[in-house]
């Protein structure tokens, strides 16, 4: 480690103990990952930024600039993208720049909040796939009820309640004083004395959403499965096809998210001494960086609108040829429908009767 890096280590380090740990006279030595682990790790999390970055604003752009892609879930999919690029912007940055310099690149102030915000936009993401998960439920299950319902007043509302309730947790009068800097994390964490912070933090930020989420899901599979052997209609099972592959597409972000943070989290429950290797940290974290900037390959891969969309802008030919050599395009496909109009033309509530004599 460079010269420089350790000094900042000490200063900030003693900082931390004169705030949260005892006035011991004599301090162990600091331990912090080692040069090999920090520049690998930094290699790799530079490369998955720069990825998320660019695939989170191609999908962005493509929503916005395409007309045949403006509907409600690929409004829910850009307020995704709006997330994970403030969380690689700002949060994954600070990491990468931290491992290439050997010290966090901010004061304390910069630490704490950088500290907050990844927990926050990570909460905002899971109530995005929470709402999200009630809106495929009302969809699927309820779609009588949803035909009723105001589409645009439930997209406001998923799109501001998924980040006003995070950000409530930032109004509070200790914020600046609620973490130490912890040099074999190379990051600050929140003292001890914020136990309930952390705990309520983890409760509606975390547990609520994935509750909600898991519950729907449950429901969802539930009733497509007793419904699905009355469906004879070729137009209705294409329906209930398209519909669960989008609510497949969304519990997949939901479980990227988990992925990337449960190791994390469940290794910081389990070693709250720190007595782990601070290169392993450095693993897990780098782990949690390449989750974080893989949700467009899902978009992609399990949405054939915006697959074609990114490719087209990026001048990649992915045009297919029929029997007779004549190419098949985008706009021919049935699947390609308006997913909303379908949806309001299609319910899942149709009677078994009515099915059949269809």
């Amino acid at each position: 480690m460079s010269e420089a890096g350790v000094k900042y280590n000490v200063s900030l380090g003693d900082l931390a103990n004169n705030q949260n740990k005892s006035n011991d006279s004599l301090q162990l030595p600091v331990l912090v990952p080692s040069s090999t682990a920090l520049h690998i790790g930094a290699i790799i999390m530079l490369v998955a930024l720069l990825w998320g970055l660019f695939a989170n604003f191609l999908v962005m752009i493509v929503i916005f600039t395409k007309r045949d892609l403006n509907n409600i879930i690929n409004i829910f999919i850009i307020s995704l993208c709006i997330n994970d690029i403030l969380n690689l912007g700002f949060n994954n940055n600070m990491v990468l720049l931290s491992y290439f310099m050997g010290k966090f690149p901010t004061g304390m102030l910069g630490c704490e909040l950088a500290t907050h915000f990844t927990v926050l936009l990570m909460g905002s993401s899971l109530w995005h796939t929470g709402l999200i998960a009630i809106h495929r439920l009302i969809v699927v299950v309820f779609n009588n009820f949803y035909k009723k319902i105001s589409k645009k007043a439930y997209t406001i509302f998923v799109l501001v309640f998924a980040r006003v309730v995070p950000l409530l947790f930032l109004i509070q009068p200790s914020l600046g004083k609620m973490a130490y800097y912890e040099p074999r994390l190379l990051r600050c964490i929140v003292k001890r004395d914020y136990g309930p912070f952390t705990l309520l933090v983890s409760i509606f930020l975390m547990m609520l959403p994935s509750l909600i989420l898991i519950v729907c899901y449950i429901a969802i599979f539930i009733k497509v499965h007793e419904s699905s052997r009355a469906f004879r209609v070729s137009r209705q099972r294409e329906w209930l096809k398209r519909e669960i592959k989008i609510t497949k597409m969304f519990g997949m972000v939901f479980l990227l998210i988990m992925i990337g943070y449960l190791p994390y989290g469940i290794v910081r429950a389990i070693d709250k001494q720190l007595e782990l290797s601070a290169d392993f940290y450095v693993a897990i974290t780098v782990f949690f960086a390449v989750a974080n900037s893989s949700n467009p390959i899902v978009y992609g891969v399990m949405d054939k609108s915006i697959r074609h969309e990114c490719f087209n802008a990026l001048h990649i030919n992915t045009k297919k040829t029929d029997k007779n050599g004549v190419a098949i395009t985008h706009n021919s496909k049935q699947s390609q429908v308006d997913m909303e109009a379908e949806t309001e033309i299609v319910p899942l509530n149709t009677s078994t009767k009515k099915t059949q004599t269809s």
